[in-house]
């Protein structure tokens, strides 16, 4: 039997492939409905605290039974949605005067994280409900702020066939102006290597520079279960190898910002990691 919180979930995914409208009110409306049943649920389990292995952070779990969640960072998680509401008033108005950065990556870290525990609480060895919800809730987030829905393929110029390139979200804010790549991920170990190939891929079909590459990312914690240690999967050399040798990325956001990707923001090749959060108020600078 289907959780309140998922059968809300089926709603969002229906809504989605009936009218192809990430932008819609409705779909915000129903991920705030969605946001607040996950913490309702999560209320009705103990949490558990973990062994941070991660300099300057705290996570802790919440279980059911033998079953623990992944790992949540304590610093970040809100237990209230009471936050959702006004951040959906921001991106209508296109004001964040009154936001910080900061408290919108909390809000979003908190609505992300709390139905992914949830679904780890519930199901079974599930990844694919957590990361295709992760894409609704930032493409939504990500097609509200810009005011246009996305598409996932795009014309191929070919002298011998008219063919398209399947790609993930991409944001067209029409000639002559930017153009989003928007890969979303739960997280990346060593997959990463496809967001760079992607961007390169874009590059060299349609020339350098006319898309940013801006991949939004959950986390990259990993939770020993037996012993309850956390730690975080990072890559920063490799990173840089593909920053300097495979493409450019304008951005890489995070709604739980890695520390060894931190660093990266003072290192050359220059790649800035950020919080989801600021996207939201340094978007208009991007896309000048």
């Amino acid at each position: 039997m289907l959780s309140r919180a998922e059968e809300i979930y089926v709603r969002i995914r229906q809504h989605i492939a009936r009218h192809r409208d990430l932008r819609n009110q409705a779909i915000g409306a129903l991920l705030g409905q969605l946001f607040e049943e996950s913490l309702n649920f999560l209320r009705g389990h103990r949490s558990v605290d973990l062994i941070s292995q991660v300099a300057g952070k705290r996570y802790f779990a919440f279980q059911n039974g033998t079953k623990l969640s992944r790992a949540v960072n304590a610093d970040l998680y809100l237990d209230s949605a009471d936050g959702w509401s006004p951040l959906l008033t921001a991106i209508s108005r296109q004001d964040f005067s009154s936001l910080p950065a900061h408290n919108i990556n909390r809000v979003i870290y908190s609505a992300a994280i709390s139905f992914c525990a949830l679904i780890d609480l519930t199901r079974r060895a599930d990844q694919k409900t957590p990361g295709t919800f992760f894409e609704y809730l930032i493409g939504h987030l990500f097609a509200a702020r810009l005011g246009l829905n996305p598409t996932k393929r795009l014309p191929v110029l070919n002298l011998d066939m008219n063919t398209t390139l399947p790609t993930d979200f991409i944001f067209d804010l029409g000639p002559g102006r930017a153009k989003f790549h928007l890969p979303i991920k739960t997280s990346t170990r060593e997959r990463v290597i496809q967001v760079w190939a992607h961007q390169r891929v874009l590059d060299g079909v349609y020339g350098t520079g006319r898309f940013l590459g801006t991949p939004v990312i959950l986390a990259e914690t990993k939770t020993d279960f037996e012993t309850k240690k956390v730690v975080e999967i990072c890559l920063p050399d490799q990173w840089l190898i593909y920053q300097m040798h495979i493409a450019q990325l304008k951005r890489v956001y995070y709604l739980d910002v890695p520390v060894p990707y931190a660093r990266l923001t003072g290192t050359f090749p220059r790649l800035y990691v950020k919080a989801f959060g600021d996207f939201f108020h340094e978007v208009d600078t991007l896309i000048e």
